[in-house]
């Protein structure tokens, strides 16, 4: 792709479009990055719309994707172009308050904190995210929500790995061990 500048190209719009051919292949971004020759976090860069440094030029690691898609180049040029670019696929009908589950939900505070982080922002803030949604899933009644399940502290962490996530950051690990202690503890006393 010759010169283009940053205004013109939607890093959204390829980052979803790479997003959904990856998930359609049933890969993981690790596996992805492998394929292409390039690093996860690369991959995560790419898929969250995150413009690269240099406006001048598009990546090649973006070409790189193309190619373990299938794609030709060209293509990847007009998938940036904000004239070509995709919109995000309306949902086909959109979830009353009352039909969501808050355990399924629950899922979705833990990547997005862990995303937060990743991009700078505080582990602290992460950990007072986590706990606070935490205790408030904890807080509603059973019978209130039939299909309520105990998600716990770090219960999202598998669900990230799905999505490349080597695992449970160094922060959260003495959280977790402490949590699990206390856990034992508790099924002691019972």
């Amino acid at each position: 792709m010759g010169a283009a500048r940053q205004a013109d190209l939607d890093w959204d719009a390829i980052g979803r479009r790479i997003r959904r051919e990856r998930l359609n292949r049933g890969m993981n971004q690790t596996e992805l990055a492998a394929a292409a020759g390039l690093d996860r976090k690369s991959i995560s860069n790419y898929e969250n719309g995150r413009p690269p440094a240099r406006a001048d030029r598009v990546p090649d690691g973006y070409y790189k994707v193309g190619e373990v898609f299938g794609w030709e180049p060209v293509q990847v040029d007009e998938y940036l172009h904000v004239s070509h670019a995709i919109r995000p696929e309306p949902p086909s009908e959109a979830p009353t308050v009352s039909s969501l589950v808050p355990a399924e939900l629950f899922p979705a505070v833990g990547r997005f904190a862990r995303a937060a982080v990743a991009a700078g922002g505080d582990p602290a803030l992460r950990d007072l995210l986590e706990d606070v949604a935490d205790r408030l899933l904890q807080s509603i009644p059973r019978e209130a929500s039939p299909r309520q399940t105990g998600y716990g502290l770090a219960a999202y962490r598998p669900h990230g790995w799905a999505e490349g996530d080597p695992g449970v950051p160094d922060d959260d690990a003495a959280r977790i061990r402490q949590a699990l202690e206390a856990f034992e503890q508790g099924k002691k006393q019972a």
